[in-house]
């Protein structure tokens, strides 16, 4: 005798347990015509659809990974306390996993089968559909929004970690190069006390592109810059390191020791230029009393190159952003130990910088030498 109670199958697709309908035919294979449809996709590719999302999710996202990595670099260059490191190592965690998502679906979309994506992560293809199902994705995004949404609403002026609502991503190092330029040529303009007029009419620019440069709204070229920074009297090398930023130009990875230790000087003083010349006095308080006044104004002379501590405090005293800075300051310490010992590459390491020389190029602390 037949029998008559439930029969259930597993789905070839999902791989979940399902009920049969029971209706005569052929067996039922997949849990709902949704599956069905996903798998016959799968087996031939060219059914699916052609159009595909000109916007990947994962890529605004991985965006922001990288805003938030270097704001926990920022922290840790800052000596945070470990609540606040944890914190954002916890946000960052969760946007990694947002962006593993994210770039999940934004394979499934191209065609990508469930075996390769479970290939890619290491899974079983039961587990990739599970995990990263569209409907879960959908849910994990909505989420973030809303998480977004509250950070912003509970503190206005903290500036989005997140992308923005725009689609436009967080601040990268041209942009802050950019910016600092702009701040910095307007605060020269200012103490030069010329008009915006005055200025077109010596340089031969319009009054109106004057302005958009100093507003940032314009990014000037190099001979522009220099032409501003004579006719405000101040040096256009210390802008140099900026402008090349904000271009994004690079010097040679190996530059000799004072073209490193100058190129270093020409950013820290572009920097102190945009935070219009605080008076070294402020720049310590700014630093909560780290750096002396003294190691202050041999920064700004150019006569010292501290060790990266004591950079990164000054750097970020005058409203900068040391992660932009670490590359100069290691060009020079790399420089400073090939002029050390340019041949035996294997012998140990000199001492400190200025440690039993007499020299003051480098100092190893935040206090008075």
């Amino acid at each position: 005798m037949p029998n008559s109670g439930p029969q259930y199958g597993k789905c070839r697709y999902c791989r979940q347990r399902f009920e049969r309908s029971g209706k005569p035919g052929r067996k039922q294979e997949y849990c709902s015509p949704v599956c069905r449809r996903r798998a016959q996709r799968e087996r031939n590719p060219s059914t699916a659809p052609a159009t595909v999302n000109p916007l990947p999710l994962a890529r605004n996202i991985a965006e922001s990974v990288q805003a938030l990595a270097q704001t926990l670099l920022a922290s840790e260059y800052g000596e945070q306390d470990l609540e606040t490191l944890l914190r954002q190592a916890g946000d960052l965690t969760r946007e990694v996993e947002y962006y593993v998502g994210a770039a999940v679906q934004d394979a499934r979309r191209r065609g990508t089968s469930w075996e390769t994506v479970a290939a890619a992560a290491s899974v079983s293809a039961a587990t990739a559909r599970s995990r990263w199902a569209e409907k879960t994705v959908r849910r994990r995004l909505e989420r973030r929004a809303t998480e977004q949404l509250a950070v912003r609403q509970r503190d206005p002026a903290i500036p989005p970690a997140l992308p923005r609502a725009d689609g436009q991503s967080g601040v990268q190092p041209g942009e802050r190069s950019a910016s600092k330029l702009a701040a910095a040529l307007s605060h020269l303009h200012r103490i030069s006390e010329l008009t915006i007029r005055q200025v077109a009419e010596e340089t031969g620019l319009s009054p109106s592109y004057v302005s958009r440069i100093m507003s940032g709204e314009r990014l000037p070229t190099w001979p522009v810059v220099q032409t501003l920074a004579d006719l405000f009297k101040g040096d256009p090398g210390e802008l140099a390191v900026l402008w090349e930023n904000a271009h994004g130009r690079t010097p040679p990875a190996r530059q000799p020791l004072p073209d490193a230790a100058a190129r270093l000087n020409a950013a820290l003083r572009g920097l102190y230029l945009a935070a219009s010349s605080p008076s070294a006095a402020r720049i310590h308080e700014a630093s909560s009393g780290t750096l002396s006044v003294r190691i202050i104004q041999e920064i700004l002379e150019g006569s010292t190159v501290p060790d990266w501590r004591t950079t990164a405090s000054f750097v970020q005293a005058i409203g900068g952003t040391p992660t932009d800075i670490r590359p100069l300051w290691e060009s020079v310490h790399y420089a400073f130990l090939v002029f050390l010992d340019p041949v035996d590459g294997d012998a140990p390491l000199p001492p400190p910088f200025g440690a039993g020389s007499g020299s003051r190029t480098i100092h190893q602390d935040h206090g008075e030498q």
